[in-house]
Formats: C-alpha cells, sequence, structure tokens
C-alpha cells in the first residue's frame, strides 16, 4: 500500500516526508499515509477517505492537492466485508479524524485547518464526522473545530451499505433520513461546506439531487458557506477526475479566512 501511496507524489515526491501511522488499536487497516510537506510549519492539511462503496479498499488524494504545500493524509478503513460492517467504517472514519486534530500539530500543522473529504462512500463519511457532533465528541474533539468539508459524490442519505448490512427494508436508492444520513444533521453551526458531484443524471441515481438538496437546507437553516457544484457531463467515476481545482481554490480561500481572523 505505501508503494501506491508514494505514486500520488509524482513529481513532487522530493518535497515530503512520507510515511504510515496507525490510528487505533491493532485492527485491519487503521492505517493513514502521511505526505508531510519538508521544511514547513503552520501548512493545511487534508485528510482524504477513498471510494468504493466500503466494500473496497484503497488509498487516495487529488492528485493536484499533492502540491509541496498542503499536508496530504489518505485513509485506510475497515470495510463491509463480512467480518465488519459500515459501522466499523464509519467508526474508524471518526477516529482516523480525532487521529490528525490530536496529532497534526506535532507534524507541524495548524490544528485550526484541518480539511476532511472523500469520494463516494469516503464523501458519506467525512460528512457523517463533520455534520454529526456526537461523533467526535466521545474523542474529545469538537466537529465545528473543522476548517471544512470537502464532499466529492457522496450520499448525503442513509449510505446504501448502511442498507444492506443494517437489513432496512428500503430499496438501495429510496431516500433515508436517520441517524446514518448526513441531512438528518443540518445546522447553522457547521463548518463550511464544499459538495461537488457529477452531472444531474450521470452520477449514481439521486447523487446530484441529494447534494442540491443537501446545499439548500444548509442555507435556509442559516449556514453562511455550503456549495454545490454539479460538474457538466461527469459521470461518477470521472468526478474525481476533475475535482481538484474547486477543492483547493477551497482551500485556499477558507485558510486566508481563518488567518484573517487571528
Amino acid at each position: 500500500m505505501m508503494e501506491n501511496w508514494k505514486w500520488h507524489f509524482g513529481l513532487q515526491t522530493g518535497k515530503y516526508e512520507i510515511s504510515m501511522v496507525r490510528y487505533g488499536a491493532e485492527l485491519p487497516k487503521q492505517e493513514l499515509y502521511l505526505g508531510i510537506p519538508k521544511n514547513k510549519r503552520g501548512f493545511a492539511t487534508l485528510l482524504y477517505f477513498h471510494g468504493g462503496g466500503l466494500t473496497e479498499d484503497g488509498i487516495e488524494v487529488p492528485l493536484r492537492c499533492v502540491d509541496g504545500e498542503l499536508c496530504v493524509i489518505g485513509a485506510r478503513y475497515r470495510l463491509s466485508d463480512g467480518t465488519y460492517n459500515a459501522l466499523d467504517s464509519l467508526e474508524d472514519a471518526v477516529l482516523a479524524t480525532a487521529w490528525v486534530m490530536k496529532h497534526i500539530a506535532e507534524y507541524g500543522g495548524d490544528p485550526k485547518k484541518i480539511f476532511i473529504g472523500g469520494t463516494s462512500a469516503g464523501a458519506w463519511l467525512t460528512a457523517m464526522v463533520l455534520m454529526n457532533p456526537a461523533l467526535l465528541k466521545k474523542y474529545g474533539c469538537d466537529n465545528r473545530s473543522l476548517a471544512g468539508l470537502l464532499s466529492v459524490s457522496g450520499q448525503m442519505g442513509t449510505h446504501f451499505t448502511v442498507k444492506r448490512d443494517l437489513h432496512y427494508r428500503e430499496h438501495a436508492w429510496a431516500p433515508v433520513i436517520d441517524e446514518y444520513a448526513p441531512l438528518k444533521y443540518v445546522s447553522a453551526d457547521l463548518p463550511p461546506v464544499l459538495l461537488i458531484t457529477g452531472d444531474f443524471g450521470k452520477d449514481m441515481p439521486t447523487r446530484a439531487e441529494e447534494n442540491a438538496y443537501m446545499a439548500c437546507a444548509l442555507r435556509e437553516v442559516g449556514h453562511r458557506d455550503a456549495r454545490h457544484f454539479a460538474l457538466g457531463g461527469h459521470a461518477h467515476n470521472d468526478v474525481r477526475f476533475s475535482c481538484d481545482r474547486l477543492i483547493l481554490n477551497f482551500i485556499a480561500r477558507r485558510c486566508a479566512e481563518i488567518d484573517a481572523e487571528k
């Protein structure tokens, strides 16, 4: 897996210290793959969770985010594989985020500039972590101290693998908003939210629609910084190759705002 992680850095390899740490107990896949900018302090961090329906392994980060300035961290997590289920995936996402919040300063990062994001299933995980305050609270962390959410084609209702694992009666694409749905936790005091999807009718069923609804719902309850971008002509698997610029612009803007508040 380390060779896979190093591949993400390409010509930028010399600008990073690359390593792996474990964020949990001795359980499978509880690993963070770190890219720490060399000779820098106070940098922003992007913690990113791969997609794959909560059933496929990997590590992932948008390639243009590996720019020598931003700390990038790819997370592995337990999967719904018969031994573990989708709720174990969620628990690992919470643990991984709490670990970064508690330890990034030791590597030189600014703890006020931690962004979490992911693609598809990873986007659902991070939306749950950022939006449900109870998840991080049990590890002594405040979801509101995160710098922002970067969600790429994530479900905003209850994830279809959660429905399968917990034996829901509803169809995989039937809308369910319960404790496992980010939409349940819409609130005005959440950190800024960037939602990126494929085009309406081209991304996975209801995906663009759910994200458009999420952004609208957040704004209606008084949230000041929730945006949805549906990338024209993009199918589900295309979005992760075209989201980099939106993500980097979002991070740059938020970092400038955070610096202005100091």
